[in-house]
Parts: structure tokens; sequence; C-alpha cells
């Protein structure tokens, strides 16, 4: 798989492309969004901006990848998941958690597998390991995958290489974004213990 950045490149430095550079393009964009996230439905976007693809095609290439990638990780964590939890410690524990939230809403669970911004692995095992009915999952993960590739794609497509190089700085803090939410939450769960405990 090429990374997004040399994907960019090529398409800014070539200015037509064969009908057999535009596949491979698909397949490209098929196969990047459970690595690139958000990154590969903007450059599908810009791309057909450009009319060095058709949009509806990128669109399709990224639901269908994205939807299989999730598929693929609710299977394992069906088969797999007790496994996965004691083989690694950390991320069992999180996904514990998501174990919770996921039995007591199998459907939105499954819905929100492409939005879960930070948990876009765990939350697929997680439903795996819950055992989600397959049609329910495999709907609401389909739907979920098609509605964020048109919404990303469409952006890359109004907005072009503005929205590519805002996502990118966003990307750079990223991990703090998370740090900063999870001191707040933990600043919560302490102001909400504190006032539960009886007054002495």
């Amino acid at each position: 798989m090429v990374p997004p950045v040399l994907l960019a490149a090529a398409l800014a430095a070539q200015p037509a492309l064969s009908q057999g550079e535009r596949l491979w393009l698909y397949l490209t964009f098929g196969a990047s969004p459970i690595v690139t996230e958000e990154l590969a439905p903007l450059l599908g976007g810009l791309a057909a901006s450009q009319g060095r693809v058709a949009l509806a095609p990128v669109v399709v290439a990224l639901t269908v990848g994205g939807w299989v990638a999730t598929a693929l990780l609710y299977a394992l964590g069906r088969w797999r998941g007790r496994w996965i939890r004691r083989r690694f410690p950390r991320a069992g524990a999180a996904m514990k958690k998501w174990l919770r939230a996921v039995r007591r809403r199998p459907w939105r669970s499954a819905f929100a597998v492409r939005f879960a911004f930070g948990a876009r692995l765990l939350l697929p095992l997680a439903c795996g390991a819950a055992h989600v009915r397959p049609d329910v999952y495999l709907t609401g993960s389909f739907l979920s995958s098609a509605i964020w590739s048109a919404l990303f794609a469409a952006l890359g497509f109004a907005f072009g290489e503005t929205a590519v190089a805002a996502l990118q700085q966003v990307r750079r803090y990223d991990q703090y974004a998370v740090g900063v939410l999870a001191g707040l939450g933990v600043v919560a769960w302490l102001m909400i213990r504190r006032r539960r405990r009886p007054l002495v």
C-alpha cells in the first residue's frame, strides 16, 4: 500500500491517469481507511475534484475497504476475544469498558465503528467479543462505513488541499487532545465520587 503523502505527490505530478492506474488508485483508497483513517477519503475527494478519478467509485472503494477491515476485526473479536484480553492486558482493560457499552447498545455500537475516534480497532473487536449478532453488526458497520466515506470524500472534493492540510495539523496534536480529554474524565470522575461519599 502506498503512503498517503506519496499518493498525493503522484496525483499532483501526473496530469492524466490511464484506466489501469485509476483502478490501482481505487484499490489503494479501498485498502487505506483502516490505516490512514480520514486522510484516505480526503485524498480521494481531492483526486476526484482534480478530475483524476471519479468520486462515486472512490466512495464505493472506501466503503467496501473500511467495512471489510472492521468485519475482519469483528470476526477476530468473536473468535479470540478472551485471548486478546489476556494477551494484551492494556488493550484488554479498554476492551472490557467497550464490552459493557456494546452489550447495552449493540446496534449503536455497530453503527459507531467508523466514527469512534480513538477506538476504531477496539470497538469492532468488542462487538465480536460481545457476540453482537452478525446481521446487526454487518448492517450497522456497513452504513457507518458508507456515511463516513461519503462525508469525508465530499469534504475532500469540496475543500481539497485545505482539508488535507488541516487534518494533518490536527493529527499532530491528537495525542495531546486525547490526554486532555482523559484528564478531564478523571477529574469529573473524582468530583462525582466525592459528591457521592456520605458526609461524616
